[in-house]
């Protein structure tokens, strides 16, 4: 982990290194965009493409008395493109398996999946939906059920694991003068230092299915969770166009799982509700420049919620660790025309 962030913080260096001069001359004859009061600078004219290389570590934690199991998929990093145009952003990701650490798939598995998202950010309002399904896990703590294990070993895996995750959050930006945009989406850019208290809804629904064959027993979990949130995230604008971020996010709700255990022909139905747990924080810097932007971010959460009166406690945990690069382009006139005729 530490040599592959290594690698990452360094490409970003040089892609800081690369571009800086070409940017800042880009800045100095790029046309003016319109402002709010000289705090948010906006990009309506402009279409970013972005490219993302991400680390990931998407665990499922369970945990209960003394046994512990922590399942993860294989790949280490994977490709996120993004389009963003105004207040709307699309993205979609790819696993390449040409990758180091996505190509060892004798010895964690292979695992395959897609992932699509979308988020409308307006000028307080915002709402980002993602949809996700991931296929084949392997049990990280391996060493915990066969002692003699060993790194380079292969772990315990979980082909027919299938994860199938819809989510997303609606919030409110309470200070005009902070521009979630800039951080998210690069649409706007953030020209003075400001902060914002942000409440929030989430809401997500999961499919955990073990479906592998020959077992005496597998399992399909169904679970919704509500919860509400409320947190801080602030922007510092180091110097024209660098700056560094923060956020914490706590968040209160309940989860309603359905839970079926499958032996043989039989089926055995387990319903129940509790309380759910999780917070999620981030931060990061980067380079907004007019034409080119860089950065690097990263984002964590966790959740927790217990199985009805049981021991049996599930923790889904998520590490995000993002470079990315990108570029605004002018926006076809008749895509601005038709934006405008249907907003204005």
């Amino acid at each position: 982990m530490r040599g592959r962030l290594w690698l990452l913080n360094s490409t970003l260096l040089l892609i800081l290194l690369l571009y800086s001069g070409l940017v800042i001359a880009q800045d100095t004859a790029f046309r003016r965009n319109p402002s709010d009061s000289g705090w948010i600078e906006k990009f309506s004219d402009q279409i970013n493409i972005k490219l993302a290389l991400i680390n990931t570590a998407d665990a499922l934690v369970l945990q209960a008395d003394s046994v512990r199991q922590v399942l993860q998929p294989n790949p280490s990093e994977l490709f996120r493109l993004y389009v963003n145009y105004r207040f709307i952003s699309f993205y979609i990701n790819y696993v390449p398996h040409f990758l180091p650490g996505n190509n060892d798939d004798d010895e964690k598995g292979r695992t395959s999946g897609i992932g699509l998202g979308t988020s409308l950010n307006f000028r307080n309002w915002f709402t980002d939906l993602y949809f996700s399904h991931t296929k084949g896990y392997y049990l990280e703590n391996t060493k915990d059920y066969r002692p003699d294990w060993q790194p380079g070993d292969p772990y315990f895996q979980v082909p027919a694991m299938h994860v199938t995750r819809f989510e997303g959050q609606t919030g409110y930006n309470t200070n005009a003068r902070h521009s979630l945009p800039a951080i998210i989406s690069q649409t706007e850019r953030q020209m003075k230092s400001a902060g914002a208290f942000i409440p929030k809804i989430l809401y997500k629904y999961d499919i955990i299915d073990n479906r592998t064959q020959g077992t005496y027993s597998t399992q399909k979990s169904q679970n919704v969770q509500l919860m509400l949130g409320a947190g801080y995230q602030h922007t510092f604008v180091v110097k024209r166009s660098l700056y560094a971020f923060g956020g914490f996010t706590p968040s209160f709700g309940y989860i309603f799982y359905k839970v079926t255990t499958r032996i043989g022909p039989e089926r055995f139905t387990f319903n129940n509700r509790g309380p759910i747990y999780q917070w999620d924080a981030k931060f990061g810097f980067g380079y907004n420049g007019h034409r080119l932007f860089t950065g690097t971010y990263l984002s964590a959460y966790s959740a927790r919620y217990a199985q009805g009166l049981s021991t049996v406690v599930d923790q889904d945990v998520s590490v995000f660790f993002q470079l990315f690069v990108g570029v605004r382009l002018s926006a076809p006139r008749f895509i601005s025309k038709k934006m405008d005729k249907v907003f204005h």
